[in-house]
Formats: C-alpha cells, structure tokens, sequence
C-alpha cells in the first residue's frame, strides 16, 4: 500500500499543518489491507482510500442484544434480502424510495444523493440489502453492501419513512449484520463517526473505532472523542494531555507498542 499526504485548510499559526492520508494499494493487493489500516474508499472504483475515524463491527464477536431482538421483532413484517447487484432490478419503485428519502433529508441531501447513485452503480456496489413490505411486496428499504474476501461495507442506506417509527433502520443495519457473517464476512465497516448522529453505528456488540494508531472497542474513548472535538481546534489529540492520560497508557511514546501503521525503507 502506497501513502500519499493530500493538503487540506492548514492553520500555520499553531503550526498545525493537517493533511488528509491517502492509500493506494499495490499491484494485487487486496482491498482488506486498507480497511485494516484505518481507511474507506475515496473513490467508488476503490482505487483510493482515505484515512478516517472509520467503524467497523466485528462479526466473530457480534451477537444479537435484547434491542436487536426488541427492533427485530417490532419490524417481522419487513422481509429482508441481500442480493448479487447484477440481479437486483433498479425499478421505479425503488427509485421512488431513494427520491422520498432524500426529499426529507435536512442535512447533505443532494450531496447523498448523488453519492447514493454513483455508490449503487460503481464497482463498490457487489450486492444491495433488498428490503421489503411483506404485506404487498412493496420496496421499505435498501443498502448498498460492498462485500469482498472476509470483509464487508455497509453503504448509504434509504428507507420508507411510515416505516421510521418500528426502527427500520437499526433493523436493517443488523439484518444485513447477521447475514454478512454467515457469508463469512469478518469485519462489516459502517463509516465513520464524528458527530452523536453518527453513534447509532455503535450500538452492536464486537464495534470498533479506529483512533488514528489502533481498534479501540472502548466506547469511552470514543464518547470521549465527540466531546472534546472543540478542544482540539488548533491542536492534535495526542498533544491533548486529558486524552493522553485516559487512553494512552504511561505516554504517548507507549503507542509505538499498539501502531498499526509501519514504513519501512524500500
């Protein structure tokens, strides 16, 4: 895997020189190496990677909680199908389903849309969770799942909003949880996690986040993360002496131990 640094809004006056962490993989290389290091696709072909406070669950440690079975239940009238792309047929209905959904979105709706699309139809796309209205067949919601040799993505999910107040979609994030590990996926990636919106992604048991150096499954850390993100204008975490104590052990050079990242000369 090759790395590039790709600059971004620097603020030189606290010497603060930010730059976003790009990945190429290698001639053959699987995309996994990335995954495992921290990274998610920057571009649909998954020919670039971005370094980012990625989630992933671990599906040899997940287990249905109480909620899930709660929300699964409350949701038995939604039957659910994960689907090769190629047979999965891009009707009108389904597209009447994305339409809605982002005409209710508040927040990056055409943004999301338009990554929604290009998700759906690009090579990341290798299957879509197919969920429907058991009463009639109707479309209630869809994924897009990339799903590679022991690894999976959950993508850019939409669903029918009479449907919101069942949970349709902490059901079909942990539907398509359960059927990806029977298909021998070892770890499924949900995205990343800056803002409490985003925590509905570490609701499963066996999740894990990516700090910048290690998996951590220590939701503190992460609560912690989220909390303090305003004190960290203008400086890095492991400069944050308050995080350095809770989470890094005696210092920050004990990290060397627990990096998951090594260059080595050529």
């Amino acid at each position: 895997m090759r790395i590039v640094f790709s600059e971004c809004a620097p603020h030189y006056g606290a010497y603060v020189f930010p730059y976003q962490v790009w990945a190429f993989l290698e001639d053959g290389e699987p995309v996994g190496v990335a995954y495992e290091h921290g990274f998610l696709p920057g571009a649909l072909d998954l020919s670039r990677f971005y370094l980012t406070r990625s989630v992933r669950v671990d599906l040899r440690r997940y287990t249905a909680t109480g909620r899930v079975r709660y929300v699964e239940r409350r949701c038995a009238g939604i039957g659910a199908e994960l689907l090769d792309r190629k047979d999965f047929p891009w009707s009108d209905g389904w597209r009447r389903l994305a339409d809605d959904y982002f005409d209710r979105q508040q927040i990056n709706a055409q943004y999301r849309r338009k990554r929604f699309e290009e998700m759906l139809d690009s090579p990341f796309t290798t299957h879509v969770a197919a969920f429907t209205d058991r009463r009639d067949g109707s479309p209630a919601g869809l994924v897009p799942i990339y799903l590679g040799a022991g690894l999976s993505q959950y993508g850019i999910p939409v669903y029918d909003a009479r449907h919101r107040d069942i949970s349709i979609g902490n059901y079909m994030m942990s539907s398509a949880l359960r059927e990806l590990r029977s298909r021998g996926s070892r770890h499924c990636y949900l995205g990343s996690c800056y803002t409490a919106g985003d925590l509905y992604k570490t609701r499963f048991t066996g999740v894990e986040v990516f700090n910048g150096y290690s998996w951590s499954a220590d939701r503190d850390e992460l609560h912690f993360l989220l909390g303090h993100q305003d004190d960290l204008a203008g400086a890095h975490l492991l400069e944050y002496q308050p995080y350095v104590d809770a989470f890094c052990g005696a210092d920050v050079a004990s990290l060397r131990s627990r990096a998951i990242g090594r260059f080595t000369a050529a």
